[in-house]
């Protein structure tokens, strides 16, 4: 049982390219995003609705209709496939048109966007019923629900799932239309576009996979393509880590939830669908050289977390002296971006530049504490944390009194230090003046 993910098909070729992987590795599920002219004349549609320029709106919606109209004419040959798809994109289209014409509002605008996606996954569709398979447009926005929480519920959409594979046991291929699910309120709504690795996890997770293919731009790792796959892998651990210490790899939850479900991950750049970037599994292959990274300002070291602290932040106490603590500030602002749900419009940061905000506008405000209530509001959430995070740590080191002074130079902090020395804690460089 084999599920894929696909991402960024900019053209008729990027797609007849994605077909013949999807022929080549016969998944049972295949994740295909939008197609990238597609979500262009989307946004185009939403930028002339909501300032209610109607003929604007019309007009793009009539050139989605000629645009995947054309590929079906280049893509299904057969004539009575040919007939079924146009009928389905004339339906898209048709509801579309009459969702435009109503008042601007953000459920009607994810209604919109979810018609064209499930028409984007459609020609999809026939194209591989075209080549004999008996495939399927998987409905993940009635299937795949969201909590509270903006992830999917997968206890709670098990049972539909399997209910739904029960009544369609004669289908060779499901295409899933990347990113679709309806939330708890019943509506139709979108995962984060950051999480698309994510989403195709969970499916592979709900369809009892064995493997996941995942294609997705990581043309900096080269894996050591002379010894054998099982022998270059990288375990759940090993990729966790990596991911952790700012790695450019893939949303972290993907390791967790394959891993509980003891799935293989396979990396394939988004570029070259042939080759093969990387293999995770539960295989630990000792010592052996697995791969080389090549990556600006990454290093990766093993170690044991105590689980009282997320790996990153463990990570930032352990390389705080060596990176200082400025660069470490800028990382792990770059980690807690990555773990976002929904991508913000601006970040605004106190007196930090030359930041890697993945694309992000971003404003920089000398003393902001001082002067902008959300940065005062975040120091506040940082100090309370903080506080939280040292009570725990003094529950491993209870001879420093952290969860009275949480960690800060005050007279009993600095006896204990020169009574017990330094913990892994503590910072070389603050400290050497007390030990």
């Amino acid at each position: 049982m084999k599920v894929c993910k696909f991402e960024k098909i900019k053209d008729e070729d990027e797609m007849k390219q994605v077909i013949n992987c999807i022929q080549k590795e016969h998944p049972y599920v295949a994740v295909v995003p939008i197609l990238a002219q597609l979500q262009e004349w989307l946004q185009a549609i939403s930028i002339s609705w909501f300032h209610e320029e109607d003929e604007a709106s019309h007009a793009t919606v009539n050139a989605i209709e000629a645009y995947c109209c054309t590929l079906a004419n280049h893509l299904i040959t057969d004539s009575h496939l040919n007939q079924e798809i146009k009928n389905r994109i004339l339906e898209c289209i048709k509801k579309i048109h009459i969702l435009v014409e109503d008042k601007a509002d953000l459920l009607i605008d994810k209604m919109i966007k979810a018609e064209v996606y499930g028409l984007s996954s459609d020609l999809f569709t026939y194209c591989l019923r075209q080549q004999g398979l008996r495939a399927q447009t998987l409905d993940t926005g009635k299937l795949i629900q969201i909590n509270l929480e903006r992830k999917p519920d997968i206890p709670y959409i098990q049972e539909s799932i399997q209910q739904y594979i029960d009544e369609n046991r004669n289908v060779d291929i499901f295409i899933a239309p990347l990113s679709i699910c309806r939330n708890v309120y019943g509506e139709i709504d979108f995962m984060s576009e950051q999480r698309n690795d994510y989403y195709a996890t969970v499916l592979a997770t709900l369809f009892k996979a064995d493997e996941i293919l995942l294609s997705t731009p990581i043309n900096h790792i080269y894996a050591n393509r002379n010894c054998l796959r099982e022998q270059h892998s990288l375990t759940y651990i090993e990729a966790e880590q990596l991911i952790n210490s700012g790695v450019h790899l893939l949303y972290a939850d993907c390791i967790t939830l394959a891993a509980r479900s003891n799935i293989v991950i396979r990396l394939t750049d988004t570029h070259d669908l042939s080759t093969e970037r990387l293999y995770i599994s539960s295989h630990d292959t000792g010592n052996s050289v697995k791969a080389i990274l090549s990556q600006d300002s990454a290093t990766f070291v093993r170690f044991t977390s105590l689980n009282v602290l997320p790996g990153y932040l463990f990570m930032g106490k352990i390389f705080s002296d060596e990176i200082n603590i400025l660069n470490a500030t800028k990382k792990g602002l770059t980690i807690s971006l990555q773990e976002l749900t929904q991508k913000p419009d601006l970040i605004i940061v106190d007196a930090l530049n030359n930041i890697d905000t993945l694309g992000t506008k971003y404003e920089s405000i000398i003393k902001g504490d001082a002067k902008c209530y959300s940065i005062a509001a975040a120091s506040i959430i940082a100090k309370v944390t903080r506080d939280r995070i040292m009570r725990e740590w003094d529950k491993v080191y209870p001879q420093y009194g952290f969860v009275a002074h949480k960690g800060y130079g005050t007279v009993a902090h600095i006896k204990a230090l020169k009574e017990y020395g330094a913990c892994p804690l503590h910072r070389k460089t603050f400290i050497k003046h007390f030990i």
